[in-house]
């Protein structure tokens, strides 16, 4: 790596801010390599920064701070369209939610993810993530029975299947479908 004091790199800032991040494994740290790469529109790279942070403060139990880095890292992940990202951002985010009891969080951060997956045509994903969300909401005392997102998503799923002639990917989600729509009669 080449330093020139002389000359303002942004690639050269990220990647010092980077390194520091890591030797120090500072929350801090990452939040600030997290910022300068959301500013630069490396989205990818500032959703890595955010789930370190968030990482960091949730294994010092600062559940707050925790959820925030994992809620401003999936902001950034779905202003770049990185479904990947995103879904490993809300598994942390729900998953410290659903610790704490905010299982109401927990589903909302789910149907987030199935909000930028659906639009994405990431149908798979999408209904998983409110299969997710279904069973967080029937966690926290709530009537799903009129919840029908998931089963809708997999028959989208089915869909797509059928128009890259699967039959069996295509069963399977329809399939899925009705045994959604079964177990929310229970």
């Amino acid at each position: 790596m080449t330093d020139n004091a002389a000359v303002k790199d942004s690639y050269l800032e990220g990647r010092r801010l980077e390194a520091r991040a890591r030797c120090e494994n500072s929350a801090q740290a990452w939040l600030e390599f997290a910022g300068l790469k959301a500013a630069k529109g490396s989205y990818a790279l500032a959703a890595l920064g955010f789930l370190n942070a968030g990482t960091v403060y949730d294994t010092a139990e600062d559940k707050a701070a925790a959820a925030d880095a994992y809620r401003k890292g999936f902001e950034i992940a779905a202003k770049g369209g990185l479904r990947e990202p995103a879904l490993f951002l809300t598994s942390r985010l729900a998953g410290l939610l659903e610790r704490s009891s905010d299982l109401s969080g927990a589903a909302a951060a789910y149907e987030c993810l199935a909000d930028l997956c659906e639009k994405a045509g990431a149908f798979f994903l999408a209904a998983d993530a409110c299969e997710h969300a279904a069973e967080m909401m029937k966690a926290a005392g709530e009537d799903i029975s009129c919840y029908h997102r998931p089963a809708e998503l997999w028959k989208r799923n089915a869909g797509y299947w059928a128009q890259n002639n699967n039959a069996g990917d295509m069963d399977w989600s329809l399939r899925r479908a009705e045994l959604y729509l079964e177990s929310i009669k229970k």
